[in-house]
């Protein structure tokens, strides 16, 4: 009982640093740590912080590895203080790292599949607006006011950087890097295509919304198929460590004096390996974006 003090001031610290800059990254004024810019100079960093933005967590990209990884410092120093075992220590700060990353990714992904549904609607609003006689750039804007969000805030984003004077090739195009949405950039692609050689635009979009809609049909088929593969994944991952939790509580101690063995961590070396192979086994199956 008494590592378990310690053990609660630090999930305590860590629950409050989390909760801290989750508020600071609400307010206007947010904080950014110093050398803010460094991450958003590199690759990484940009596509970091344009998933920060689309998950709706209003932290920069620097701010937000700093925050993960003091949680994730707290949170191994508590699993540590509790077991007085390395290998927990460790695994609990990947757990609260990989946690954090797991809720921005999943997020971020809804987003992205909630404007891929939105798409056939958009490139539908666009033809219409194109055949009424509207400017490319008149019906983007027609479109941002009628289109449902996160679609309609994605078109006012790209409606206001035309206002602003850029180019329709390199608004489009940083439309496409901001969101990499397969259906978007073949959108934007058509549009540029039939811009440079001519031809029927507003015929074009509509072609592309009846694709893009049998698209949208046959990927909801696909995870109903595999959403029995998606739990089996799901279960591979949490039931083990549900079981140790569950021992913990029923024989307070058994973790600390199994795992502080030899034998005990080179089976939960084992264990981790094998269910890392059957999740990436049955994500292999099912596909690479199946699981969410």
């Amino acid at each position: 009982m008494t590592g378990l003090v310690p053990a609660a001031m630090a999930s305590a610290s860590a629950v409050s640093v989390v909760a801290g800059i989750r508020r600071l990254g609400r307010s206007p004024g947010a904080w950014r740590p110093p050398g803010s810019d460094l991450l958003r100079r590199t690759r990484r960093g940009r596509d970091l912080a344009a998933a920060l933005q689309r998950a709706g967590v209003r932290l920069g990209p620097e701010a937000f590895v700093a925050g993960t990884v003091l949680a994730a410092v707290l949170g191994g120093l508590a699993a540590w203080l509790l077991l007085r075992t390395s290998l927990v220590a460790v695994g609990a700060a990947g757990a609260v790292a990989g946690s954090a990353w797991a809720l921005v990714s999943s997020a971020d992904r809804r987003y992205l599949q909630r404007f891929s549904a939105q798409l056939p609607i958009v490139a539908q609003q666009l033809a219409s607006a194109i055949g009424a006689g509207l400017s490319l750039r008149q019906a983007i804007a027609r479109a941002a006011a009628d289109a449902p969000e996160p679609a309609a805030t994605e078109l006012r984003r790209l409606s206001t950087d035309l206002d602003l004077g850029a180019r329709i090739e390199a608004a489009l195009e940083a439309t496409v890097e901001r969101l990499p949405d397969p259906g978007l950039r073949t959108m934007v692609i058509a549009v540029l295509v039939q811009r440079v050689v001519g031809g029927n635009l507003s015929q074009a979009l509509a072609d592309l919304s009846r694709r893009l809609e049998e698209r949208t049909a046959l990927e909801r088929e696909a995870r109903s198929a595999t959403a029995q593969a998606r739990m089996s994944a799901w279960l591979v991952a949490g039931l083990p460590l549900a079981g140790g939790v569950l021992v913990e509580i029923a024989a307070p101690g058994t973790l600390a004096r199994t795992l502080g063995q030899g034998p005990g961590l080179l089976l939960v070396i084992v264990a981790t390996a094998l269910q890392i192979v059957g999740v990436m086994i049955i994500r292999r199956i099912i596909g690479r974006d199946g699981i969410g």
